[in-house]
């Protein structure tokens, strides 16, 4: 049932109903113009005096139509609009009689008028429904979509992350054991993170926690050639942000630039705020010749499935560049400011 207590709805509503009057007044007979204008405004303010009163009606009793049966809420929203016609035409009429008014053809009697009035409110009513049912369903599956999408990037994005921390574990069992168990536990945590249920966000602050475990765990494999800062200020720590959109830029960052270093490198991460928006930036050094074809798919792959997750979840209201600045590559996300939970 939709929402007639909401602005969108009820402007929705005098244009379906200001459309259909348009079509019975002034369609049948484009000659005589005046008159029809004439007879258009007098009919828009009575189809647009029923339907203003219908909705206040439909806004009052919602919560108790939103419990009924489906056929029956339609049902009862579609009698409401016939009564108040019926109701507002005999009133009509009755005054027309008394007054003299001449409001009504003498050729219509007042049963007629009645009757023609309902009748119209009913065919209305129906279009108004059909409208508001058809556009609702197509949000839905809008949304749907959407979901479905986010889940599928956000599966792809998974798998990637945790295959390559897992070989980083396995690939120190031999040459540091201690280092390789503490590997494995911290490679747990993050198993745990990245399986758990996707939250719409989650606080800043941990999504900065694991991309340090995946970081420390990376170090265990590059050593001194992997250097790590990150800056979170403590303001920052608690504002929102969905899961996993920082730990596939910093993993970009070391496999697409540190890892192709001999001497290595430093990732530098740093959130800040302005303007009202998130500003998360990852720089990195990068080889001046240029990645390999491969590595560079792999990073446009990578930083394409995240512009995708925030176009889905946010609009426009998010964004991330990519910058290559010849001997560095810095990244910047930006988010919407969101309060704490």
């Amino acid at each position: 049932m939709p929402d007639f207590c909401s602005v969108p709805v009820l402007a929705s509503l005098i244009l379906i109903v200001e459309l259909v009057v348009a079509v019975i007044v002034i369609a049948p007979d484009q000659a005589r113009v005046l008159p029809r204008l004439q007879e258009f405004l007098a009919a828009s303010f009575a189809a647009q005096w029923i339907a203003l009163l219908s909705a206040v009606l439909l806004c009052k009793l919602g919560p108790l139509l939103a419990h009924l049966r489906q056929t029956l809420s339609i049902a009862l929203a579609l009698l409401i609009p016939v009564l108040i016609a019926i109701f507002g035409g005999t009133m009509l009429g009755k005054l027309d009689h008394s007054l003299n008014l001449h409001l009504l053809s003498p050729a219509t009697s007042l049963p007629q008028f009645v009757l023609g009035l309902a009748l119209l409110s009913l065919l209305t009513g129906i279009v108004v429904m059909r409208y508001f049912f058809v556009q609702e369903r197509w949000k839905r599956q809008v949304a749907a979509q959407a979901r479905a999408q986010l889940d599928a990037l956000h599966a792809r994005i998974r798998p990637h992350f945790l295959f390559n921390t897992l070989n980083t574990a396995a690939s120190l069992i031999e040459i540091a054991p201690r280092q390789a168990e503490q590997a494995i536990l911290d490679l747990a945590d993050l198993f745990r993170a990245a399986l758990a249920p996707e939250t719409k966000e989650w606080p800043l602050a941990e999504e900065f926690a694991l991309t340090r475990r995946y970081l420390e765990i990376e170090q265990l494999r590059l050593g001194p050639r992997l250097a790590i800062v990150l800056d979170l200020p403590h303001e920052l720590e608690q504002t929102l942000v969905p899961q996993l959109c920082l730990q596939p830029l910093v993993e970009n960052a070391i496999h697409h630039g540190i890892q192709a270093l001999a001497e290595g490198g430093q990732v530098h991460v740093e959130a800040r705020q302005t303007a009202g928006s998130l500003l998360i930036t990852v720089l990195n050094p990068k080889p001046r010749q240029g990645l390999n074809p491969a590595l560079s798919r792999g990073n446009h792959v990578a930083l394409g499935n995240i512009r995708d997750r925030l176009r889905l979840r946010y609009a426009e209201r998010a964004e991330l560049l990519a910058v290559d600045q010849g001997d560095h590559y810095r990244v910047t996300l930006r988010l919407p400011l969101m309060p704490d939970p």
